[in-house]
């Protein structure tokens, strides 16, 4: 049974673990290899205290699998472990935040994703996220560093009207 709740600081080690993992299979490969300097666990962890978003965990009976933040109208981050994939767990998280969203008076949420993670675009397009434009986003980076990494984002919006 799969359980989602909001994040708790006893999470943030797990959190890290699956963010930093996901990011390297999904992007270390689309952005400019120079930025992999400031994608170490130590990264994250700062990232993770300087994020304003609200994050929610997933749980089964071993433990955290998957993650979401939102952050008004925004999915910010979902990512699920290896052994979670195929499972559904990636679809029960967006759903929940989709409904969360709508809960809080959001009709229209949005999402960016980095322009060539064809998994990551196939599934919000599966899950009814129309890809509405791209453009050039700097990347994050640790405060007083002053490098720029660009990469051309996906904008995906979905009409939260329908969801019950």
């Amino acid at each position: 049974m799969l359980e989602i709740r909001p994040a708790e600081i006893a999470d943030h080690n797990e959190i890290v673990q699956l963010w930093h993992q996901g990011w390297h299979n999904a992007h270390a490969d689309l952005v400019p290899s120079e930025v992999l300097a400031f994608r170490t666990k130590e990264h994250f962890k700062l990232w993770l205290k300087e994020a304003r978003d609200a994050f929610f965990v997933a749980i089964d009976d071993i433990g955290v699998i998957g993650f979401i933040s939102v952050k008004e109208a925004e999915v910010v981050k979902l990512y699920v472990s290896n052994r979670a994939r195929g499972t559904g767990a990636t679809h029960v998280l967006l759903s929940f935040a989709e409904k969360l969203l709508h809960k809080a008076g959001i009709s229209k949420a949005v999402l960016l994703c980095t322009a060539g993670n064809i998994r990551a675009e196939r599934f919000y397009q599966r899950e009814g996220w129309e890809l509405s434009h791209s453009f050039e986003e700097a990347l994050w980076i640790p405060e007083g560093v002053s490098e720029k990494f660009i990469v051309s984002t996906h904008r995906f919006e979905k009409n939260l009207g329908q969801i019950p």
